[in-house]
């Protein structure tokens, strides 16, 4: 690879970078080597300032967020939000909602897994909000952060928002259904087990049943 970028453009060194941390990143998901995934990371450090230099600020936001995923495969999760966070900035600074929404999604699940709920949330609840205004018109850029939103508000105890985000999911799944011309693919059977799991959720919280809450969400959990 050194021997092919060298005295390349940086168009050129892009691409090839590019391909290259493209191998690796298959070959982690084929036998999830962390010598591979160390160097897909390494690749998309080297090929992130080549992407701004030549201003190709979607591209550089989406690899910021690549990085940000694989971060946590090689021992450095403290650096997940700080390159979901450029990677945010990059986004709102050039108008790419579909990026900022992606950004936002990541920094709302790091937010949550660290215990800070409602910090979590609140991030979700935006990254949902960029969704809708995606330019690149993808449907899955919206079902991507309703899933983790209603997985959120379910750990949370949040059951009163859950409703409606489900049916607006189901919605979104048969959209992108119809569009891709397939039959019931999987979003659409995780809509349908949220709302068996929402319908069990609310069914235990009944004073009829007297089940306690907490343990409600955990059976619900644990079914699912």
């Amino acid at each position: 690879m050194e021997e092919l970028v060298a005295l390349r453009s940086n168009d050129a060194c892009s691409r090839i970078l590019l391909a290259f941390s493209n191998a690796h990143q298959q070959r982690f998901l084929e036998t999830g080597s962390k010598d591979n995934a160390r160097s897909y990371v390494g690749l998309l450090e080297r090929r992130i300032p080549l992407l701004g230099t030549l201003q190709r600020f979607r591209d550089q936001g989406e690899a910021m967020c690549n990085l940000s995923t694989m971060l946590c495969f090689v021992e450095r999760k403290s650096e997940v939000a700080t390159w979901y966070q450029r990677a945010r900035d990059v986004g709102a600074a050039h108008g790419f909602f579909s990026l900022e929404s992606k950004a936002c999604r990541g920094l709302g699940m790091a937010a949550m897994e660290e215990g800070r709920h409602e910090e979590g949330l609140a991030l979700l609840r935006n990254a949902l909000v960029a969704a809708e205004l995606n330019e690149l018109d993808d449907p899955a850029c919206e079902l991507d952060v309703l899933e983790s939103l209603i997985y959120a508000l379910f750990a949370t105890h949040s059951v009163e928002e859950v409703e409606p985000l489900v049916l607006r999911y189901q919605e979104a799944a048969k959209a992108q259904s119809k569009k891709e011309g397939e039959g019931v693919c999987l979003v659409e059977l995780n809509s349908l087990l949220w709302s068996a799991r929402l319908h069990e959720v609310m069914c235990h919280c009944t004073p009829r049943l007297k089940t306690p809450y907490h343990s409600s969400i955990i059976t619900s959990s644990t079914a699912i």
